[in-house]
Parts: structure tokens; C-alpha cells; sequence
């Protein structure tokens, strides 16, 4: 047990995604995950330190089992109860963090409970907050009194950042939280500067800052990850989670000033480059005027993963008909892996082949091969099934039903877009980034739906593949259901349309109403659909001429949302026994330092609910069409009045209207 830390030293032990509950069910590696997780709670307790500061994704559902959460809560306690005094003093008032009506302090200044090492954790993307009550796993750790729920997130679109502000003798820590928000979204709030920071009232050279975030590092998309550029630069650390490749050294930033720690994952969830890194914790000690030290303890219940790439046509000797030498060759290769994970000399590697390898000991290995052709006219190597082949190595290796991964490397001259439709470009690509909301997303584009949107059933396959939320789907499908049954009803006028086509066409017109963000400019966009649809739909009923006057944009559909910036005003919001936080705000970057998205800034969600649906009036061909139109909004009017209406509602009245008043 390592000696305790100095009386101004603060000691910090940090892990990431630790994923317990993940591959549960596997008969071989469905204990790695809450094995690793004990270890690491093992190693807080045997380094004596002060707390430890977990960054996301502790289970792998939001859901969790029964099994995960008892072996998580008891881990906590047998390592993080005790009768050592925690030396960390609380400055801050934690009312203001801990979003709990009567569970609002630390849990180890509580009265009723004995801890010595408070655990600090955020939520993450896989174990983020669901439910009517909107609860996450780690809102019930919070109430048992075994963690500390820091960094909740009230509004996506309107996030503030108060610190938990800690001194241990001469050293003061303000340790910053931000749960995970959906990647594009959080650009968004990010970039039209709606995200602001509270900070200590004295901050020069005496706060150490750090930040605790769960989101994508790296840019997948042009929007779906986080700029580092977008973090205020007062912060000294950020432990970033949701990456899980670990990065055992601190990275620095130069144009912000601050350190970035990686700490990747503890237990591999998918078998590609970035996981197949060695599995560490961090120690991290912090003192003032010190720079921070920091510590990696590789983790022993890891499981071992090899992955290694091989290309047939460039093997001397290999034909590409000879599939006897080729799998010989092959197994050569998968039992020398074996042997590396082990440790051993692989010389001796044929009268190994019968040994019994305990089933902790057991690696993952995958060994990529390229069996395609030499030349474009040549044959490709001929090679057994994958599966098939893997499962030569039960009792060998953990995974026994992929242990190679075959693929063909694409051409130089066939240069087209990656097609995520395309079942051999997702065959090639599944350990990769392409994720499943991408791939469903392109295939729902394909689709042309009408009554369904596809940003809602992209958010529900992702929840039921990632999160393994069985009833999402339904859920989902029932909903959007109800909702537009709700809408056929109440509007009886569609008994008059006798074409089911035009139906589905008024329906998809206003189905971008129904998602969860309505962007401004798409709804102008739709709002123009329709009217121009009502139009065409009016002059082939009077036979018009196509060359008659087209309709106008109305200038509801140009409206432009104005950015929303932080209110500088002061605050007071001291308490006793409590440090203040500043009067100053710090706002996050704008666009002006990170341009990488040209798109057009959002009104927010309240603004959206307030704004008004303006009516499309037809085109003026008579009186009596004019008083019929006019008669029909003033009722409307009245419908809206009396009770609750939406927009999509209005605007489907409106069009229908617009067509009866045509027809008559």
C-alpha cells in the first residue's frame, strides 16, 4: 500500500468507461468488465487516494442488470468505505451541482455515511438519463450515498458549468463536470455561445482547473465531436472520456494552454486498432506550484487483445487456388498470436496446441487479411470461411466466432464515395467508424418515408442496438402512431380528400414538425413545400396554366434566430461556509475561432414553440374563394384558442382548406 499523499498534495485516481454489464452473457469474457472495474476500485484504496474522478460510461446500458449494479455498488463499498477521514475541504455549495431535492451534499460529508474515498462520476452516452423521470444508472448511486452525479445537463441547448470547488491544505482544485450531449447538438450550443462557465471569484495561479467530459475527440463527421478549441483555456486538465483508445500521457494544447488526458477504456467492447492498446488507470497528484504528476498502473484483469494485418499477395509462395497452404499459413500466423498474448516462445507452438488455457487467460486476437488479388484481372485467394476457421480455436481464444476478419482492399482507380448501403463496404468497415445511427441514416434516406421521420427512428435503432433498450422500437412506432392518428382526427376534412396519395403527400409535407429539433430553415423550407404543393393542386383543379403567377415566400419563413449570449450581470450567490463564485462569466468560443461548419445559426426550442404558423393563402381568383379562405383561418383561429393545437395541426388545416376552397 503506497504511503499517504503530502498534506498540500491532492491524489486522484482517474478511469473512463469502465462498461460494466457489457457482453454479460458470454460464457467466457462476460465477467471482464466488473472484474476490471474491482481491480481498479482495489488499486484507489492500495494508493491512498483522495478521490477518484470516473469520466462516463460506468455501465454499458442505461438500463443496467441486476448483476452489474450489484457488482458495481459492491465494489464501492468495500473499497470506498472506511474509517480514513477525507481531507478534501468543500468550498462551494453543492446545491448548486448536485440536482437532488434533499440529497444535495458530498457524500462523505454526510453524517449517516462513512466514506474515505468519494467517487466524482459523469454520465455517458451509454448510461445517460431515460424515463418519464429522466434518471440515469448513476442517479442511483448518487441516492445510495456511493457516488458523486456531477455535471448533469438540464438544457442541451442552454448549458451552464458550475464547479465543485475543493482545498486540501494549500492546494485548491475546481473540478468542472459536462455529461454527454449528443455530438451534433453540442457543437451547436457550443458555437452560437450558449455555453458559459462559472468561475472561482479569485482565478489567477491559485485554482487548479480541471474538466471532465464524455464526448468524441475526433471528427467523424463535420459536427459529431467536440473542438478542443471550444473549451474555455482557464482549464489546466481535461480528462476526456468516450474515446477508448488510452493515450498514457498528457497532451498538450497550445493555442488554449491546457492538458488533455485520454484515459480510455477498461474493458474492450469491439475488436478494432484503437482497443487492442494496453488497459491503464492514472494516478494523478496535484500541488500547488508544482506542475501535475501523473502516473500510469497498467490493469492485470484486462483481458490480452492481439490484432495484427496480413496480405496473402504479398506472402511468397501463397498461390491463390491453394487454400490448403493458404489456411495453413494462416493458422501459423493466429497460433503465434496466441503464444504473444501469452507470453511464450513460439517456437514450440505445435506441441502447445493441446494445452488447456484456463478461461481468464484466454486472448481476443484478430487478424485481418486481405486475400484480394494481385492485379485486377487475377483470381482472389481462395480462403475458408471465417467462421468456420475460428471456430478451430475453442478452448484458444475468447472470441471464437471471429478470430480473422477477411476483406478485400479497394482499388486506387475506383475512387466514389463510402456507400453505407453497400453490405460488403459494411462487412469491411464494422470494426471501423462508420456507427450504426450512420448506417441508418443513409438507408432511411433511400427510403422515402412518409409518415415515419428518420431522425426520430435513427435515435431508436441507435438506442436499440447501443443501449440495448429492447422496447425502444415499439416504443417509438407506437408513438408516432398515436400521434398521427391524434392528427387524422382532428382534422375531419380529410375525410373530402378521396386520393390516399395526397393524403401521404399533405402528411410528409409537415412531418419534420414531429421531430425532436425543428430547425428554423428546414420549416421555411417545408412551409414553401406545401404552399407551392396547395398551388399547383388549386390550378389543376381550375386548369390553370402552369405559366401562372407563382407563389411567394412568406417572411415567417426567412426568420433568422439571433445569437443568445451569457448575461454578465451580477451574481450573489454566497452561502455560509461556501467560497463565491465570480460575477464574471466565461463564455464559450464562438465561430470565430473554429469555423468548421458553415451552417446557418438555430432558433432555440423555446423560441420554436412560440413561434407563430403563418396561413398560405390561395391565389386570388374570385370573391367568393377570398371570403371562403378568409372564413375558414378566422375559424381556425377560434380552434387554436379554445384548445391545445400545434403547428403541425395548423399547417395541415391551412393546406386542406387551401385545396377545398379550390374545389368549390
Amino acid at each position: 500500500m503506497l504511503e499517504y499523499p503530502g498534506p498540500d498534495t491532492i491524489r486522484i485516481l482517474v478511469t473512463s468507461d469502465n462498461h460494466v454489464g457489457y457482453n454479460e452473457n458470454d460464457p467466457i469474457a462476460g465477467d471482464d468488465a466488473w472484474k476490471t472495474f474491482a481491480e481498479i476500485m482495489s488499486v484507489a484504496r492500495e494508493q491512498n487516494v483522495d478521490m477518484v474522478l470516473q469520466g462516463g460510461d460506468l455501465f454499458h446500458a442505461n438500463k443496467p442488470s441486476k448483476k452489474a449494479l450489484y457488482h458495481v455498488m459492491k465494489c464501492l463499498r468495500l473499497n470506498c468505505m472506511g474509517d480514513k477521514p477525507c481531507e478534501l475541504e468543500l468550498l462551494s455549495d453543492p446545491s448548486m451541482v448536485f440536482k437532488y431535492d434533499e440529497f444535495t451534499d458530498v457524500n462523505y460529508e454526510d453524517p449517516n455515511m462513512n466514506v474515505s474515498i468519494p467517487v466524482f462520476g459523469i454520465s455517458g452516452n451509454h448510461d445517460d438519463a431515460s424515463g418519464d423521470e429522466l434518471l440515469s444508472p448513476m442517479d442511483i448511486l448518487q441516492i445510495s450515498g456511493l457516488v458523486n452525479h456531477f455535471g448533469k445537463v438540464m438544457e442541451s441547448d442552454n448549458i451552464e458549468i458550475t464547479p465543485l470547488l475543493f482545498q486540501k491544505g494549500n492546494t485548491k482544485l475546481a473540478l468542472y463536470g459536462l455529461a454527454s450531449v449528443r455530438d451534433e447538438r453540442l457543437f451547436r450550443t457550443f458555437k452560437e455561445g450558449k455555453v458559459k462557465f462559472n468561475v472561482p471569484a479569485v482565478r489567477d495561479g491559485e485554482w487548479f482547473s480541471i474538466m471532465c467530459l464524455h464526448q468524441n475527440h475526433t471528427g467523424h463527421t463535420n459536427t459529431a465531436f467536440l473542438p478542443e478549441q471550444f473549451l474555455p483555456d482557464f482549464l489546466d486538465l481535461v480528462v476526456w472520456g468516450h474515446e477508448h483508445e488510452c493515450i498514457p500521457h498528457l497532451v498538450h494544447n497550445p493555442s488554449k494552454g491546457f492538458d488533455v488526458l485520454q484515459p480510455g477504456s477498461s474493458v474492450a467492447t469491439s475488436l478494432c486498432d484503437a482497443e487492442s492498446k494496453e488497459k491503464q488507470v492514472f494516478i494523478l497528484e496535484i500541488e500547488t506550484g508544482k506542475q501535475p504528476n501523473l502516473k500510469g498502473i497498467p490493469l492485470k484483469t484486462a483481458r490480452r487483445f492481439i490484432m495484427r494485418d496480413v496480405s496473402l499477395k504479398v506472402i511468397p509462395g501463397l498461390k491463390p487456388h491453394d487454400r490448403e497452404s493458404i489456411t495453413k499459413f494462416l493458422l501459423r500466423e493466429v497460433q503465434g498470436m496466441i503464444n504473444e498474448a501469452r507470453g511464450e516462445d513460439t517456437s514450440n507452438e505445435v506441441e502447445r496446441l493441446e494445452e488447456i488455457i484456463p478461461s481468464s487467460e484466454l486472448p481476443f486476437i484478430r487478424l485481418r487479411v486481405d486475400y484480394s488479388a494481385k492485379d485486377e484481372q487475377g483470381l482472389d485467394y481462395q480462403v475458408e470461411n471465417a467462421r468456420r476457421f475460428s471456430n478451430r480455436f475453442v478452448g484458444k481464444v475468447a472470441n471464437t466466432n471471429n478470430v480473422i476478419q477477411l476483406y478485400k482492399r479497394k482499388k486506387p482507380a475506383a475512387k466514389k464515395a463510402l456507400n453505407h448501403t453497400d453490405i460488403d463496404t459494411l462487412n469491411e468497415n464494422r470494426d471501423g467508424d462508420v456507427g450504426v445511427q450512420v448506417m441508418v441514416q443513409n438507408l432511411l434516406k433511400s427510403m422515402n418515408l412518409s409518415l415515419l421521420p428518420e431522425l426520430g427512428l435513427n435515435e431508436a435503432i441507435g438506442r436499440f442496438v447501443e443501449k440495448d433498450e429492447k422496447t425502444a422500437l415499439k416504443d417509438y412506432i407506437d408513438k408516432e402512431i398515436e400521434n398521427e392518428v391524434k392528427l387524422l382526427i382532428a382534422n375531419q376534412q380529410l375525410g373530402n380528400v378521396d386520393d390516399i396519395h395526397d393524403i401521404k403527400r399533405l402528411v410528409k409535407d409537415v412531418r419534420s414538425l414531429n421531430t425532436v429539433e425543428t430547425n428554423t430553415r428546414d420549416y421555411g423550407q417545408h412551409e414553401n413545400a406545401a404552399a407551392s404543393y396547395t398551388n399547383r393542386a388549386l390550378a389543376d383543379t381550375r386548369g390553370h396554366t402552369k405559366d401562372k403567377t407563382p407563389p411567394t415566400d412568406t417572411p415567417s419563413s426567412t426568420v433568422r434566430s439571433k445569437r443568445v449570449t451569457a448575461n454578465r450581470g451580477p451574481k450573489s450567490r454566497n452561502t455560509n461556509n461556501t467560497t463565491a463564485l465570480s460575477v464574471e462569466v466565461i463564455e464559450s468560443d464562438d465561430d470565430e475561432n473554429y469555423r468548421g461548419n458553415d451552417e446557418e445559426p438555430q432558433e432555440s426550442i423555446r423560441d420554436q414553440g412560440r413561434r407563430e404558423v403563418d396561413t398560405m393563402d390561395p391565389p386570388e381568383t374570385d370573391e367568393n374563394c377570398i371570403n371562403k379562405a378568409t372564413s375558414t383561418r378566422k375559424r381556425q383561429t377560434q380552434v387554436r384558442k379554445k384548445g391545445a393545437r400545434t403547428p403541425k395541426t395548423d399547417l395541415l388545416n391551412n393546406l386542406l382548406a387551401s385545396k377545398r376552397s379550390g374545389q368549390h
